[in-house]
């Protein structure tokens, strides 16, 4: 619940900043920070800074999923559409963890991909009316973008939080998504303006750089150590729903009953998806088997 109030507030307080701040120069900047920031972690928390070699690749890719891929998303998709727009299909990550795990050799319940079916008509609604805006229908699949790249990065980051010391796959994790995503906006962060950034908006950098991203993803990562990745993510159904309450209360943001209508299918076709978790705790205990294994070698 408390990654649920952090994230829904994200999409509110990112889109006010974009008055001021391009999108890209203000990913540069909050990951120079975020990184940074972790290390000291590291090295306060006197974990082991070293990993097995072959894990190093799956590091690279939970971190490009995370941090790289899914904040790109995120940004420029909230740049384009609406705060309500973007949390909702952002939300749709257990439709596409769901998918990925069968992908990897689950198989869901056949009354799952009803779920499935009723989530993705909800989205064809809910984006229908961006047809004729192809700027707002970008930033509305950037936002899918971002819910493909977080299913995978829940998915392939859970041997890792079972192996390695918090601090530790954060940092590595983090290092490993910063580095390409630091390179793609560094331009933009050198052309912004910075001396004509209010107080408020630092202070909404510093919020960002400490709590979306850092504090709550240890949350999350210790969730998914617990819950498994399906379980966990089901609570990212709540996220669409603050964040469009803040978005009515604080943007007077209105919608009609087609819209209400596409958000109520995909909200309701995510329910479904949790209402049978039975593939699940399959996998769960495959993975718990095989780290028995690799703890006993």
């Amino acid at each position: 619940m408390t990654v649920v109030f952090v994230f829904a507030s994200t999409f509110i307080v990112t889109k006010q900043l974009f008055t001021e701040i391009s999108p890209l120069a203000f990913a540069c900047v909050r990951f120079a920070g975020i990184t940074a920031l972790a290390f000291v972690v590291l090295a306060l928390s006197r974990a082991p800074w070293t990993v097995r070699r072959s894990d190093v690749p799956r590091f690279a890719v939970a971190g490009v999923c995370a941090y790289t891929l899914y904040q790109l998303g995120f940004v420029l998709g909230l740049d384009r559409t609406s705060p309500f727009s973007s949390s909702l299909l952002i939300g749709m990550v257990p439709l596409f963890t769901i998918a990925l795990l069968t992908i990897l050799g689950e198989r869901p319940h056949p009354l799952t991909w009803i779920g499935v079916a009723i989530a993705l008509v909800g989205t064809a609604i809910f984006v229908a009316d961006k047809l004729g805006s192809p700027d707002s229908l970008l930033g509305d699949l950037l936002s899918l973008g971002s819910a493909v790249s977080f299913a995978t990065y829940g998915v392939v980051n859970r041997p890792l939080v079972k192996r390695y010391a918090t601090a530790t796959y954060t940092a590595y994790t983090i290092l490993a998504g910063a580095i390409p995503l630091l390179a793609l906006s560094l331009p933009a962060a050198l052309a912004q303006d910075w001396s004509g950034i209010s107080t408020t908006s630092w202070l909404i950098v510093g919020y960002m750089m400490v709590l979306p991203v850092y504090v709550s993803y240890m949350v999350w990562n210790w969730a998914i150590s617990r819950r498994g990745a399906a379980a966990a993510s089901s609570y990212t159904l709540l996220v669409p729903v603050a964040s469009g309450v803040f978005s009515v209360v604080l943007f007077g943001e209105t919608f009609d009953l087609e819209k209400l209508l596409g958000a109520a299918l995909i909200l309701a076709g995510l329910v479904a998806l949790q209402r049978r978790p039975a593939a699940v705790p399959t996998m769960q205990r495959r993975e718990q088997d095989r780290h028995s294994v690799l703890a006993n070698d």
